[in-house]
């Protein structure tokens, strides 16, 4: 179904379709002009290679700002500035009346070493996150249950649940983790909800691209050598391969 999510993305089917023909069809027309064009002064092997390093070496600078910033936008640039992986989020562990508490740490809940949220902004930040996805967790298990989808009449959202006595927990190994109590708004149970924050992982494409634009670059880099080299003897005085029409 349209809208709902295609082979596992979330991103409508004829969303991803429109946006993947758009990149190929970007890339046939500003790349593979270029590619004619140099194909028609070098030859289709160099042009491709003359091509190939420079759009891979153009790849490693942009995707050097996209992880390391360099001060692209002024004196505190951030990091990260292409396309992002996973962002840091709360993660819903177990749920229930009795859930079964996959970090030690959780069968103390409400107990020692758990600590409620103080008045920083950082703490305030983090009960927003906690009960956000608290609530979409719960709404989400819910519409399941019911067989009805997010955007169907009569599906629960995220305002139907309560969230409350949220409190967190740092483990040794440095893990955050938090906990809370939830219900239903129109009754039901108290339920019990841990959570663990993930951290991400926002840089990978940024790091994706730049490995493998630095590799590509440094497979490409000889064969253009060896290519011009050839040429250059040709220029001065060698013998030119047969000519069988435009390359």
């Amino acid at each position: 179904m349209i809208g709902a999510g295609c082979l596992g993305f979330e991103i409508g089917c004829e969303t991803l379709i429109k946006g993947g023909l758009t990149v190929i069809m970007s890339f046939v027309l500003f790349v593979g002009s270029i590619l004619l064009v140099l194909a028609a002064v070098f030859g289709r092997r160099m042009g491709y290679l003359v091509l190939a390093v420079s759009f891979f070496g153009w790849m490693i600078i942009l995707s050097s700002l996209w992880t390391f910033g360099f001060f692209s936008q002024g004196l505190e640039t951030p990091v990260n500035l292409g396309p992002r992986g996973t962002e840091p989020a709360w993660v819903v562990e177990a749920a229930g009346t009795d859930p079964e508490p996959v970090f030690e740490a959780f069968a103390a809940y409400p107990g020692d070493g758990w600590r409620e949220p103080g008045d920083n902004d950082e703490d305030t930040a983090s009960v927003q996150s906690v009960t956000s996805a608290t609530q979409g967790f719960l709404a989400e298990q819910a519409n399941e249950e019911l067989g009805k989808g997010e955007h169907e009449p009569g599906a629960l959202t995220t305002t139907d649940f309560t969230v409350q006595n949220i409190e967190f927990f740092a483990t040794e190994d440095g893990v955050s983790l938090a906990a809370a109590h939830a219900f239903f708004a129109d009754g039901g149970p108290i339920l019990t909800v841990y959570l663990r924050h993930d951290s991400g992982s926002v840089d990978r494409y940024s790091w994706m691209f730049l490995i493998g634009s630095t590799l590509l670059f440094g497979a490409h880099l000889p064969f253009l050598d060896r290519a011009e080299r050839k040429r250059k003897e040709i220029l001065t005085g060698g013998t030119a391969p047969p000519w069988y029409g435009p390359a």
